[in-house]
């Protein structure tokens, strides 16, 4: 699987929540392992209003994992962005320069 950073911004409803019933808010574990999706991390930025999460997982997952999050009416919004590490960036800029010039548009 892939790794991903997620991000959702709490709404007042979810801030809300959050003051009325202070709780561990590491649940979204037990429904990200449902959706067969493997929580690294997560973290919470007070300063933003977002949670924040490392995943592995892949697109099909992450769509279901979106239309859980923000069907929950604790959100306004939210990414899944992909990760890779610094040694896949590696081979993919020594494979991106190898093609350099190789694509000729079809307007030239």
């Amino acid at each position: 699987m892939t790794k991903y950073l997620v991000r959702a911004n709490y709404n007042g409803s979810g801030f809300k929540g959050m003051v009325s019933n202070p709780s561990d808010r590491k649940a979204i574990k037990g429904m990200t392992a449902a959706l067969g999706i493997t929580t690294d991390r997560i973290y919470f930025s007070p300063s933003t209003g977002e949670a924040v999460m490392i995943i592995d997982s892949d697109a099909d997952k992450n769509a279901r994992l979106m239309m859980v999050v923000m069907s929950s009416d604790t959100f306004t919004g939210g990414s899944i962005i992909d990760l890779i590490d610094t040694d896949s960036m590696l081979s993919a800029m020594q494979d991106s320069g190898s093609l350099l010039g190789t694509y000729k548009s079809t307007t030239d």
